[in-house]
């Protein structure tokens, strides 16, 4: 399985201003973590993502996001700006600070 996890989720791990929060996410990305891949951003990704957010009705930011993850043919991203449980085409979308 590919996966892409949102950059807000490795800022969490270093922000102790939610100590909980910080230490859950830091087990978490040590379990899923054994090696990710860097997307780069070309301007075909930039443009593409500007009609996926029209398409999907998500910040642009977000679907920056979500368009570098299809880009990369993940499977997930894990993320908590979009709907848990949600899909955008084939990739699902997964917050992993909602509890099951």
């Amino acid at each position: 399985m590919r996966a892409f996890i949102d950059s807000n989720l490795w800022a969490y791990r270093l922000d102790q201003r939610n100590p909980g929060k910080s230490e859950r996410i830091r087990h978490w990305l040590a379990q899923v973590c054994a090696d990710h891949e860097v997307v780069t951003t070309d301007t075909t990704l930039v443009l593409d993502a500007h009609l996926l957010s029209t398409r999907e009705q998500l910040s642009w930011l977000d679907a920056l996001i979500a368009e570098a993850a299809i880009r990369s043919r993940c499977d997930v991203l894990f993320s908590e700006d979009f709907n848990h449980g949600g899909r955008i085409g084939a990739l699902r979308l997964i917050n992993p600070l909602v509890d099951r």
